[in-house]
């Protein structure tokens, strides 16, 4: 499924009212497009459009703040986290390259990192995640010999407590 069917599929989700089965989607494609920033834009208005003012405003706090409802969520947000730059750097885990960011987004990030770096003398990093795919088992056919051989075992095996039932009984009707 390309991304366009999966965006459909978002917004199929949300006419449904499964706002928090497409919060995990659009978090899932986040994970996997960290560069497109209209998937982050399109999380934080869901989460706004939901009542979530904190959550909205830590998805859209790389976007520049041209509306008042961006810039009272992102000011919620960086309220509830006590304006840590280290906490809001570990928040959104921008696994990304920063260069593709806006001019405000690269800003922002450097300030994160910069506050994060003078406050708790660490800066968290986020390598990207890989979207490897899942190895197919290959299902192996056994051949005609190993069939046989196969039936043979267990026919031994399954003979054995039948001989030693019949030699159980055998042995007690001679005494």
């Amino acid at each position: 499924m390309n991304l366009k069917e999966k965006l459909d599929k978002i917004d199929v989700d949300i006419q449904n009212g499964l706002k928090h089965k497409s919060a995990d989607r659009l978090r899932n494609l986040i994970n996997l497009n960290p560069n497109d920033l209209e998937l982050w834009n399109r999380l934080a208005e869901l989460y706004y459009q939901s009542g979530f003012l904190a959550s909205a405003g830590k998805y859209w706090i790389l976007t520049p703040q041209t509306q008042d409802k961006i810039k009272q969520c992102v000011e919620i947000y960086e309220k509830s986290v006590n304006h840590s730059g280290n906490r809001i750097l570990q928040d959104i885990t921008y696994r990304g390259d920063k260069s593709k960011l806006s001019e405000y987004g690269q800003r922002k990030l450097s300030e994160l990192e910069q506050d994060s770096k003078k406050n708790s003398k660490y800066v968290p990093t986020f390598s990207p995640i890989l979207n490897k795919q899942k190895k197919k088992t290959k299902i192996t056919k056994r051949t005609f010999g190993e069939r046989i051989i196969e039936i043979l075992i267990i026919g031994l095996l399954t003979s054995i407590p039948i001989f030693v039932i019949i030699g159980i009984y055998t042995v007690s009707k001679w005494l």
